[in-house]
């Protein structure tokens, strides 16, 4: 038994609760789908991590995940252990000139990259609209 988290909550329990939540309806799954679950949470390391991981992937709003299967995040794991697992870090800023408007644009960057309302295939349009809004004597 993997034990959950602090206050004992199973993974497994987690993921049906938070599926739960985000449907308001009890998911549709069976052994399979819950050997889906087990099998995502014993690869990955940290019960906190695995829950950011199923947190993401409820998130994604790709037509391909659409239902949010089990199966579908096993497929995907590393994909979304690696949204779970990376923190933007902050960086020690350079005067330079235009420097004020690379910061802004990083901003976009991080802002984005980060949103998980945004569909992946949709980031890049998403950072050039809002690019093209910053203005350019900043």
């Amino acid at each position: 038994m993997m034990g959950g988290d602090k206050n004992g909550v199973l993974f497994r329990d987690f993921a049906w609760q938070s599926w739960l939540d985000k449907y308001g309806t009890s998911p549709p799954w069976g052994k399979r789908e819950f050997a889906n679950l087990h099998e995502a949470r014993s690869r990955i390391d940290t019960e906190q991590v695995a829950r950011d991981a199923w947190k993401a992937f409820l998130d994604n709003q790709e037509p391909f995940f659409a239902g949010h299967q089990p199966g579908k995040f096993l497929l995907e794991l590393g994909r979304f252990v690696a949204k779970a697992a990376l923190k933007p870090t902050p960086r020690k800023q350079r005067s330079f000139p235009g420097a004020a408007r690379a910061a802004a644009m990083a901003a976009v960057v991080r802002e984005v990259t980060y949103d998980n309302t945004i569909p992946d295939s949709m980031k890049q349009n998403e950072m050039k609209k809002r690019w093209a809004e910053i203005p350019l004597d900043l």
